[in-house]
């Protein structure tokens, strides 16, 4: 297991700081919570980052601002600016497009209900 950060730099609990660039390679890891993350070829239940780079991983839930990604499987992915060959379950574009599909779809419903309701006695 890898886990470096650039800077041999940590808090009083024995953690790297937030701020400093971590990364990851060949490893499982649950949560990983940083300013910047470097992955490489790791398993990651969740992570949360500003700006990442992924490579050759899979990933539970991915958030970050920005994310570069090279064949990574992730299940739910919320970023705005993603690069690179990714496969999810569930991004940010499917989750509007559902949301949306939704509320459309229960207004037909409403609006053909009032109509039925109108023309059957």
């Amino acid at each position: 297991m890898a886990i470096d950060p650039v800077r041999g730099e940590v808090d009083e609990h024995g953690e790297p700081p937030l701020d400093l660039p971590l990364s990851i390679e060949r490893s499982a890891i649950r949560r990983v919570t940083a300013e910047q993350v470097e992955i490489e070829r790791s398993a990651v239940g969740a992570a949360a980052f500003s700006r990442g780079t992924i490579r050759q991983s899979q990933a539970g839930v991915l958030i970050g601002r920005s994310v570069a990604v090279d064949q990574v499987r992730v299940g739910i992915l919320a970023s705005p600016v993603v690069r690179g060959d990714v496969h999810t379950l569930l991004d940010l574009r499917s989750a509007v497009a559902i949301g949306f599909g939704m509320v459309l779809g229960k207004v037909v419903v409403s609006l053909v209900r009032s109509a039925a309701r109108k023309l059957l006695p």
